[in-house]
């Protein structure tokens, strides 16, 4: 009867298969695009996405000025701000088109780490957990601001001293990286020596179920002798290779695996959701030896065998709904409908047939206006009707309110970098004489002055009228174009221009499957 040990799946050990490196294992996440993924993993349980810096929590830091900071008392950067990575597992959400699961693998510690036999286990599943930092003082949330500001700012400049790491041993570059390295450690050492000092501790929280989708944060303890009986347990699955396929990964192993929630319903009783993009989660995976006096049932658990817990798995945090990153993943078309074709259409199809979409006004409920030949507005009074609408007149208007409103929003309150997300200009634009100057600047000045990325690629012969003013005035309009010309220098307009003009080119879409990254097959390795 010895200790069980719940590890991560051998393939996915420092040294995998070897036991001394399984015994420090935990269980791991396991990345898929497709909602198909278990059907994957049974055929393969190696194979699966692998994990990127994208799939770290970003937070946002100021960059250090450029040197100068301005051309022609222009801003030479669209926005000071950067994103850094913090290190952090961020797991996006169904809707983003990635799905996770959580696997684990079963042993016995005892010499060899020999596998337990599924037969012994009478119950395994898994809870969903979060960690909650204490209330602090203002004081010293004050003096934490400051450490957390220097790591941050640490972050930004081996963010971009990485880059030029990988492109070759530079001497300059690689001590810059340790002195920063070196920095990094430092504040990570007065952060922990703060939170002695005032006696900051995190607490962990299962959720606890009291109703149909209604529950709490409660605090528990980290490995129970029992689960609560109201914490909420996930299934995990045990996987059974098929006999057929003599290599498959789970041959010989106890492995099981479960779904990891991204996304639910439940809330507490004031209405707030049980998953949100702030918390920070892990799962504590658990199995259930059978006691051998007690008959098998059906049910799990069957008995009151003893509870083994595995190793908290990497904290995570939600990526939130409108993640840029996570909505890349699946992109929605919506095709406008064609102005002729729908005239025609209206002309042809019983009325009965052209709107589809109702909305019911109960007298109290429709403000009724009209509007005359001079735009002056009446009130008609609350009257009771029922209104039937064309979807693709929906469409049409709201598309031209969303035209017309943006802009001025975009004006109103300086947010020049959602241009990015939406207007578009011509795929070859001519090298402005001023990004020119800006460049032989940089030159003048070194690389760490650089602003103008190298993606920016002017066409050699343009077309007439495709200088960046001109499309800049195509894709936004004369007021946009004259204001963004005043804000910032050559260089960003033209960088704008480059990116807005290859997110613009069809042809040159990226791929949402060719630059999938898979985790490599490994075999065991020869015990020594």
């Amino acid at each position: 009867m010895h200790r069980w040990i719940l590890a991560g799946p051998w393939y996915r050990w420092e040294h995998p298969g070897k036991p001394s490196s399984g015994r420090t294992s935990r269980p791991v996440f396991q990345k898929y695009d497709t909602p198909q993924l278990v059907a994957e993993f049974l055929k393969d349980p190696q194979h699966s996405l692998a994990f990127d810096d994208e799939d770290t929590v970003h937070d946002v830091h100021k960059l250090p000025d450029l040197v100068p900071p301005t051309y022609q008392g222009k801003p030479r950067r669209l926005s000071k701000n950067t994103y850094v990575s913090t290190g952090v597992r961020k797991l996006f959400l169904d809707t983003h088109k990635r799905f996770y699961l959580v696997v684990c693998e079963l042993h016995c510690d005892e010499v060899g780490f020999p596998s337990v036999a599924r037969s012994q286990v009478c119950e395994a599943g898994f809870v969903v957990r979060r960690r909650r930092v204490t209330t602090v003082p203002l004081q010293a949330a004050r003096q934490a601001r400051g450490i957390l500001a220097n790591i941050a700012q640490t972050r930004v400049v081996l963010g971009r001293l990485d880059p030029a790491m990988r492109e070759g041993l530079d001497p300059v570059v690689a001590e810059a990286r340790t002195g920063a390295s070196a920095v990094l450690n430092t504040e990570k050492a007065r952060l922990a020596a703060w939170a002695r000092t005032w006696g900051v501790t995190t607490r962990l929280e299962g959720w606890s179920v009291k109703a149909d989708r209604i529950g709490e944060w409660d605090t528990v303890e980290e490995t129970p002798a029992e689960v609560h009986k109201t914490e909420q347990v996930f299934p995990l699955y045990p996987l059974v290779p098929d006999p057929r396929d003599a290599k498959h990964s789970a041959h010989g192993r106890t492995i099981y695996f479960g779904l990891v929630p991204t996304g639910s319903a439940d809330t507490d009783d004031f209405g707030n959701a049980r998953f949100d993009p702030d918390n920070q989660y892990e799962i504590r995976c658990f199995v259930r030896r059978h006691d051998p006096p007690c008959p098998r049932r059906s049910q799990a658990p069957d008995c009151h065998g003893r509870l083994f817990w595995g190793a908290a798995t990497e904290a995570y945090r939600l990526a939130p709904h409108f993640d840029l990153v996570g909505t890349s993943k699946r992109p929605v078309s919506v095709q406008l409908p064609d102005l002729d074709a729908l005239e025609a259409q209206a002309a042809a199809l019983p009325p009965n047939q052209l709107a589809p979409f109702r909305m019911v006004a109960p007298a109290n409920s429709n403000l009724e206006v009209t509007a005359d030949a001079n735009g002056a507005i009446t009130w008609s009074g609350r009257t009771s009707r029922i209104c039937s609408f064309s979807i693709p007149l929906v469409t049409i208007v709201a598309t031209f309110v969303f035209k017309l409103f943006l802009p001025v929003v975009t004006l109103l309150f300086s947010l020049f970098f959602l241009l990015k997300l939406r207007f578009c200009v011509p795929p070859e634009v001519s090298l402005p004489a001023d990004v020119q100057a800006e460049l032989d600047l940089d030159a003048q000045l070194g690389p760490d002055a650089a602003s103008v990325d190298s993606k920016f690629d002017p066409s050699p012969n343009p077309g007439p009228g495709h200088d960046l003013h001109y499309a800049l005035v195509q894709g936004m309009g004369p007021d946009l174009a004259a204001r963004l010309e005043q804000e910032f220098a050559p260089g960003v307009l033209a960088n704008m221009a480059a990116d807005i003009s290859a997110a613009g080119d069809t042809s040159k879409a990226a791929s949402l499957t060719a630059d999938l990254r898979y985790e490599p097959h490994v075999d065991p390795e020869p015990d020594v």
